[in-house]
């Protein structure tokens, strides 16, 4: 049990020593007053005051914790032994940086929550973070800062049991289109087909005169593909299938296919599944519920797992809609355009609604590597994405933290721009699996 002085206490801090100490460290902490923290000579105790207390941990109050509001923050970032610090407060303290509202400041995505040029799909820009434009998006920041504090801890109190914290991966897959050809009904194959005429597209022409002439596979059907290298490596894999209707960020088979309906079932017969709500039902909450009511409808078991399509994610709407429609943990928390550390963590941890000023109920599963984001976004080559895999994996192993990869189905395809690219989802449940 740690303790711990604060001279306020707020909503925030309550919540951040609640990521740090419960979910990170996976400890118990408890607020006390002046005369108990004073008084109680035998424990391990973290002082976040301005007092100048003796036989304890200190760490000087940025303003950040104490605040409702949302301003723009003047952050500095100063690196100390290869991890970047910012909010420097005291150079007296255990720690010269406020590692508590730093970790706020990164976990509740506070710089989300203020006005700024979003990209095409209405998303936070992740060349606009603090983490990108200081370099240490690749590094779990929050992670890191949690074990210097563990460090501390132990300096005065060598005999304080640590649970053994442990590397996991969970390896994820979108299923936004499920087959290409395969359980869609004639018009939309005709209107498909004449569109490919029309506009030259010779390798969709030749793709589908193999499926529909030559009777060769779907070529989005890679699930046993998957099947296979799960059972190899075995990998724990949770699938997000999308269910809402037609539209022009939506090209989904129909939820009422049959074909659909099957595969749902028999991925779901062994494996983890979540809805990946509609790049259209955004905005629209009861959209949401009804696409989890179709999913729900076809595995007959409740849904509580979800994966914004696209990865739209709006602070704070997005999550309260999620929340609204009884989903318990998000898979969402990471950037299209670059791999990282979004939140500064590798941890599942709880959302936090700034304009509410409430923790919520609401788990929040961070991933780090998706096959669109090393393939379409960075343009790596099959070589140089299996490295950048590497790298994160290393540093997440370093924390023992969670490694969660993204996928597609349509990326095993080995097709077009997916030329050479099984060998990389391989590579990386090798990597990752490995410990």
């Amino acid at each position: 049990m740690i303790l711990v002085y604060c001279n306020h206490i707020s909503n925030r801090l309550t919540y951040t020593l609640n990521v740090i100490f419960k979910y990170i460290l996976k400890i118990e902490y408890c607020i006390v007053d002046i005369d108990t923290f004073n008084k109680s000579t035998n424990q391990t105790k973290l002082n976040y005051s301005h007092l100048q207390l003796k036989n304890c941990i200190s760490i000087r109050p940025h303003s950040l914790l104490f605040e409702t509001s949302i301003t723009p923050q003047q952050i500095t970032i100063n690196w100390v032994e290869n991890i970047p610090f910012f909010f420097k407060t005291s150079d007296n303290s255990s720690f010269k940086y406020d590692i508590l509202a730093s970790s706020f400041f990164m976990v509740s995505r506070y710089e989300e929550y203020l006005p700024t040029n979003l990209d095409i799909h209405n998303r936070f820009k992740a060349k606009n973070s603090v983490a990108f434009k200081n370099k240490f998006l690749e590094i779990p920041t929050v992670n890191l800062w949690s074990l210097e504090l563990k460090k501390e801890i132990l300096k005065k109190q060598p005999n304080f049991i640590f649970p053994k914290l442990k590397y996991e991966f969970i390896n994820t897959i979108d299923i936004d289109v499920a087959y290409a050809y395969k359980g869609r009904g004639f018009i939309r194959h005709l209107g498909s087909t004449l569109k490919a005429i029309l506009t030259s597209k010779t390798g969709e022409i030749k793709n589908k005169f193999n499926y529909f002439i030559k009777n060769q596979k779907d070529p989005f059907d890679t699930y046993d593909i998957l099947d296979r290298l799960q059972e190899q490596y075995n990998t724990n894999n949770i699938y997000f299938f999308h269910l809402g209707n037609y539209a022009k960020f939506d090209k989904n088979v129909h939820f009422k296919s049959k074909e659909l309906n099957y595969l749902i079932k028999k991925i779901a017969r062994k494996n983890e599944i979540g809805i990946h709500p509609s790049y259209a039902s955004n905005s629209f909450t009861k959209k949401i519920k009804l696409e989890i009511s179709r999913l729900q409808k076809i595995v007959n078991k409740k849904v509580v797992n979800s994966r914004q399509h696209y990865l739209k994610l709006e602070f704070p709407t997005t999550y309260e809609q999620l929340i609204t429609c009884n989903i318990k943990q998000d898979f969402t928390m990471g950037f299209a355009s670059t791999i990282g550390f979004r939140a500064g963590l590798s941890t599942t941890y709880p959302f936090f609604n700034i304009l509410k000023n409430k923790e919520r109920e609401l788990l929040i599963t961070p991933f780090q590597i998706m096959d669109g984001t090393l393939n379409q976004y960075l343009n790596l080559s099959p070589t140089e994405a299996i490295k950048k895999i590497e790298n994160i994996v290393e540093v997440t192993k370093k924390v023992n933290g969670t490694f969660v990869s993204l996928w597609h189905n349509s990326s095993l395809c080995e097709r077009n721009e997916w030329k050479d690219w099984t060998i990389v989802y391989e590579k990386l449940l090798q990597i990752a699996g490995d410990n």
